[in-house]
């Protein structure tokens, strides 16, 4: 039996791997400790845990030197991963500059954006300072400021483990420090790549883990092409939040909160026009005869969604045919605040595969819910186009989504005057046929016989048994 350090770093983990059997089978056979983020907004859920050996504190100093260094990896490599641009992007606030009205009124808003970029940490400076010539000695000062976390390391060394794991989005000022402390240390370490775009949306692993599980085959051709991983290294597991998902599942009935048939619209993190959209949509269902008399679409928006250009607030009484999710539903019928930006807000997996299931269509900008509603059998139309607000909207800049379009029953909209012919197919489509999506969708998610818990720990016995 060998000590295995689990670290926690963000409450998303905390709902992926614990609230889960993600760790069942490993904490059966080998002694497990865990380790967390003293800012954590679920602490007591971690406090709870058998193993729960301490809280570390985070040098906000050091986190945000990381983060610069990761932000100027990102632009320095940004032809590896057409995502990379679109974050340096989204950071810089692009999407704010506005693409309608007079031309006045234009210019007026590029140069609010580019005052705000000069002033913004993750906006001009970066492409200014990890151009080819200032770069190399960028980079020489900023790697001879940076230092470990001196609380993770002093938790390391106390526990003497023989692996580190650590889940992680690929952008994590402590995956560098648990590995740099895991080298010094003899100990080996695993980092849980847990959402599927991290690999080319974020930066460049500059220090690398001993071994990497991925989603699926696309995210291992990533870690490859994007990072530089040796093909021996990286280790296709799948993802815990997705077990209930499983095609095998599918087909057990399951009922839901609606009485009436339903389409379900999920919203983005990343700005998009939702309640424009959701004004045509409303437009399109009580005039289509496509769709039955009681049919509604059921919004559910992201729960961090970020700054937009356009109205985000839901208010159900501007709607015929449209009503909110009522897990993000208060008593005035508005979304529901609290769920925006709160990391506590952290809604159960449990509840996702009745929502989806149930729904007749799933529609929605690029978010990993319509990959959800793909796994769950479910027609999907993709909202690709240039939604007139945003300019990094369009489906150019997502490339863990290229592919897609093969999976049965998932269609890319590319264009608002198509969203009408789309939506009506894919609600006359057909029912779609387990075997045929499987072959597709496990190009992105991998699966198998075993659940995620033996996968994770048949891949820890292997990694252990490594020299």
């Amino acid at each position: 039996m060998s000590k295995v350090l689990f670290v926690v770093t963000h409450d998303t983990y905390v709902r992926n791997y614990f609230r889960t059997s993600a760790l069942q089978d490993l904490t059966k056979n080998h002694e497990v400790v865990v380790l967390a983020d003293s800012r954590l907004a679920l602490r007591d859920e971690v406090e709870a845990i058998e193993g729960f050996v301490g809280f570390f504190e985070p040098d906000i100093g050091l986190e945000n030197l990381h983060n610069f260094y990761f932000n100027l990896l990102m632009w320095r490599h940004r032809k590896k991963s057409k995502t990379f641009l679109y974050r340096w992007m989204r950071n810089s606030n692009w999407q704010l500059i506005k693409r309608n009205g007079s031309w006045i009124g234009r210019a007026a808003s590029f140069l609010r954006w580019f005052v705000a970029a000069c002033l913004n940490p993750r906006g001009l400076r970066i492409p200014l300072l990890a151009n080819s010539v200032s770069f190399p000695l960028v980079e020489k000062i900023i790697r001879m400021k940076l230092r470990t976390n001196r609380s993770i390391e002093q938790f390391v060394v106390r526990e003497k483990p023989d692996l580190i794991l650590f889940p992680s989005s690929a952008f994590d000022p402590s995956a560098v420090d648990l590995i740099t402390v895991g080298r010094s240390e003899g100990a080996k370490t695993l980092c849980l790549i847990d959402n599927w775009d991290n690999l080319s949306s974020k930066t460049i692993f500059w220090k690398k883990p001993d071994h990497l599980a991925v989603w699926g085959p696309q995210a291992s051709i990533d870690a490859q092409a994007i990072h530089g991983f040796d093909n021996e290294s990286v280790h296709l597991i799948g993802t815990p939040r997705f077990e209930v998902y499983f095609a095998q599942v599918i087909e057990k009935p399951q009922s839901f909160t609606f009485s009436h048939p339903y389409g379900l619209y999920v919203g983005s993190a990343m700005p998009f026009d939702d309640i424009g959209t959701l004004r045509a949509l409303d437009e399109i269902i009580s005039s289509s005869p496509v769709f039955p008399a009681k049919f509604k679409i059921v919004y559910r928006p992201h729960p961090w969604q970020q700054k937009r250009n356009t109205p985000s607030t839901f208010v159900a009484s501007s709607f015929d045919r449209v009503l909110l999710d009522p897990q993000f539903e208060d008593k005035s019928g508005k979304r529901e605040s609290s769920g925006v930006n709160n990391q506590s807000f952290q809604p159960d997996l449990d509840y996702y595969p009745g929502l989806l299931r149930s729904a007749s269509i799933v529609i929605g900008p690029l978010t990993t819910m319509l990959f959800e509603a793909s796994l769950c059998l479910r027609p999907v139309v993709a909202l690709s186009y240039f939604d007139g607000y945003h300019a990094n909207t369009a489906k150019r800049y997502f490339s863990h989504f290229e592919g897609m379009q093969a999976v049965p029953g998932f269609e890319f909209c590319e264009g608002r005057e198509d969203l009408r012919s789309a939506i009506e197919r894919g609600i006359r489509s057909q029912p779609i046929d387990r075997l045929a999506s499987n072959r597709e969708t496990s190009r992105f998610l991998y699966q198998d016989d075993l659940s995620y818990s033996q996968r994770l720990l048949a891949l820890v016995d292997v990694v252990l048994s490594k020299d």
